[in-house]
């Protein structure tokens, strides 16, 4: 069978896929920014309050029944009623730095900080809803891209003669080295396969 010859167009679009540029990476995972997301701090100390989220996603009514349990009420008859976990923080310099208070999962028993709703409320354990947070399914090709953009905001806010911001140049340097030998990478595996290509179209003109 002859071997199909790849198109300059798609050779383009292989090489930013290969390296990341122009083309955004879809995330295999469900992620927490795409569902309604509840953190402990919403939960009122009495009464009841109303919770709305953003576009309209979702509203719920959060009802605290008792010092160790609040109950969710959503449109559509979805209730359930989850327990709080609370403890006296650390004392330091003799003085009391208030009460932490987390979920514990109704699901899963998990203690959290936050529950999430994907069809039933849950919290983002792999063992339960399996959540993602989007940074980590972002620029997953090259992590040298996310580094160096995060260690230049560092360095904006940091004098430019301090030792820091001089520390701050040095691993910026090293991502973006980094950088250059991915593509370099990229550009080395996208010639291998032209040339491929190209002895394939040889082999194919002369059996024909």
């Amino acid at each position: 069978m002859p071997s199909m010859a790849l198109p300059r167009g798609n050779l383009e679009r292989e090489f930013h896929l290969m390296s990341g540029i122009g083309y955004p990476q879809k995330p295999n995972r469900r992620l927490i920014g795409d569902y309604p997301r509840l953190p402990v701090r919403a939960v009122p100390r009495w009464a009841t309050v109303t919770v709305e989220w953003p576009q309209g996603v979702a509203r719920a009514s959060l009802t605290r029944a008792s010092p160790a349990g609040v109950v969710i009420s959503m449109a559509g008859g979805i209730e359930v009623e989850v327990e709080l976990k609370q403890w006296p923080m650390p004392v330091v310099k003799g003085r009391q730095r208030g009460t932490r208070t987390r979920f514990l999962c109704c699901r899963c028993g998990a203690s959290r900080d936050a529950l999430h709703f994907v069809g039933e409320w849950g919290c983002r354990g792999k063992d339960c809803l399996n959540l993602a947070f989007a940074s980590r399914h972002r620029q997953r090709y090259c992590t040298s891209i996310a580094r160096r953009a995060r260690l230049r905001r560092k360095l904006i806010r940091t004098r430019p003669k301090s030792l820091k911001a001089r520390m701050l140049r040095e691993m910026i340097a090293r991502e973006t080295r980094a950088m250059l030998a991915h593509l370099e990478r990229v550009n080395r595996d996208l010639a291998k396969r032209s040339e491929r290509d190209a002895r394939h179209r040889r082999a194919s003109a002369e059996r024909t």
